[in-house]
Parts: C-alpha cells; sequence; structure tokens
C-alpha cells in the first residue's frame, strides 16, 4: 500500500530485488486482487499487529483470490506525531485507524478533544498535515511513521507514541496459486484454513487434539465468519513445522476436516 515510505512499503523494499518495480496500491485488498491477476508479481502485505490483532481483509482475501504465502517479515512499528501548535491547541489531527488504534493512549491524553479526520495510510496523514498547514494555518496535527516525522523535524513534537514499544507488524509476501503446487515442509511455519464438515461439540477439541498427538507447537489460532453460511465459522491456523508435518495434515485430512494450505514460509530478515 502506497503511497512511498509506507510500512508496507518498508516491507516491501526487504525483498525487492535490483531491477524490480514497485507498484503501489490504495488499499490491502486492491493489492491482493492484482497479485492474483499476475502470476509474475508478488504482494507485500500486513497480516497482523501484536497490537491491535488481524487485519481481517487481509487474511480473508488470502483464500478468496487463493493466494500462496512464500515468506513473512516482522516489522517494528514505530509512531511519532506532527504538530504544527501546542497540542491543547490542536483541532483536528489526520491518521490512518489503524495508527490511531495503536497509539490510542497518547492520543487520549494528548488530543482527547480534537477530531480525527481518517487517511487511506500512515504516510497520507503527514501528506495532508503538510498541505494543511500549506494552506490553513489552524492548529494541526498527525500520527506518522517515525521515519516520516524525521524528514520534518519543523514539526516533530513526539517520538514513540505507540501504546506498546514492541509495537510489531507480520507482512506477507504472497503470490497467486499454480496449479500443482509442491509445497516445502522443511520451512519454518505452514498456515491452514480449516473448515469442519459438520457441527457437533466438541470439534475444536478434536482439531487441537490431532495437533498435540503430533507435538507440533500452534503459534496462532483464530476463527473468522464463514462467508457462505450465517453463524458458521472457519479457522486460521499457524504452526511450527516438524518431521511430522505431513503425517499430521494425513489425520486431519481423514478426521472429517477440510482443509487448505495457504503457504509454507521461512521468516524472512
Amino acid at each position: 500500500m502506497g503511497p512511498q515510505g509506507t510500512f508496507s512499503d518498508e516491507a516491501a523494499q526487504k525483498v525487492r530485488n535490483t531491477g524490480v518495480g514497485v507498484t503501489y496500491t490504495s488499499t490491502f485488498v486492491e493489492a491482493l486482487v492484482r497479485v492474483s491477476e499476475d502470476p509474475e508479481s508478488v504482494a507485500v502485505v500486513p497480516v497482523e499487529n501484536s497490537v491491535a490483532g488481524t487485519v481481517a481483509q487481509v487474511q480473508d482475501s488470502l483464500v478468496r483470490y487463493d493466494l500462496l504465502i512464500l515468506g513473512e517479515i516482522n516489522l517494528p512499528i514505530e509512531y511519532a506525531l506532527l504538530a504544527n501548535a501546542e497540542l491543547e491547541q490542536v483541532k483536528l489531527y489526520f491518521s490512518h485507524p489503524q495508527a490511531l488504534e495503536q497509539s490510542s493512549g497518547f492520543i487520549s491524553k494528548n488530543l482527547g478533544k480534537a477530531q480525527n479526520q481518517f487517511t487511506r495510510s500512515n504516510v497520507d496523514s503527514g501528506i495532508q498535515f503538510l498541505e494543511a498547514v500549506d494552506s490553513e494555518p489552524e492548529p494541526v496535527a498527525a500520527i506518522v511513521p517515525l521515519s516520516f516525522a524525521d524528514r520534518y523535524q519543523k514539526w516533530k513534537c513526539a517520538s514513540a507514541i505507540q501504546d506498546y514499544q514492541n509495537n510489531t507488524t507480520r507482512f506477507l509476501v504472497v503470490r497467486s496459486r499454480q496449479a500443482n503446487e509442491q509445497l516445502d515442509f522443511s520451512r519454518k511455519k505452514t498456515s491452514l484454513l480449516v473448515e469442519f464438515q459438520e457441527d457437533r461439540s466438541g470439534l475444536l477439541y478434536h482439531l487441537l487434539s490431532v495437533f498435540n498427538l503430533f507435538q507440533i507447537n500452534l503459534c496462532r489460532l483464530e476463527s473468522r465468519p464463514a462467508k457462505d453460511t450465517p453463524w458458521a465459522y472457519v479457522f486460521y491456523v499457524d504452526f511450527y513445522n516438524t518431521a511430522e508435518t505431513e503425517a499430521c495434515l494425513d489425520v486431519i485430512r481423514v478426521s472429517k476436516f477440510r482443509y487448505k494450505v495457504i503457504g509454507s514460509y521461512d521468516l524472512i530478515k
């Protein structure tokens, strides 16, 4: 997601090869739709934040557009505040919804009486702030990435305003799924979508008991609404691969569970 300088852009630069271009989109879903239509491209999108949780639209779109995870990037998230006046004078501030959620403590304490205006990205917050400062000399502020704020020291009034200093976002590198895809379970992690073929008591316990049987460690388990049946749910499961991964999946397959491997991948540093 653009413009240049967003956290998504920073993550994308970690996997960009020399001579390969980067195309920016206005939403995460747009990036996933475009990569689903172009088998020669990959998308870099956030899927989970250590404070705010899962980016639901990305998680659901991985399945909807039949995408495959190639790798994972963990990126520290640091926010700063730009302002052209004392904070008690600020009447309006710009922020992306996720930035506001992850900095809610600071904002409630320092800008509780100001009106928020949501933006398309964290960098867009900074751009709208600069445009407002140029056009109208009214007290305004913006939550922006620290790297953006460092370029505008004149307006930078606070750093590290995120609620938790270890705030981290998981980004996924994904591409369209190919025919007869061969998965490599020697990679660090695997992600699954699991659907139940019946509704009865003990289903989740049964699923978890299979992983326990093979001593496979889950690192994420989350339910999401099934899109085709009201009040039915699917599960997203991330786990660490072992030599028993394929045997575990074989047992799940014959245990009245439907599953789809969304990817088997390593951490990209």
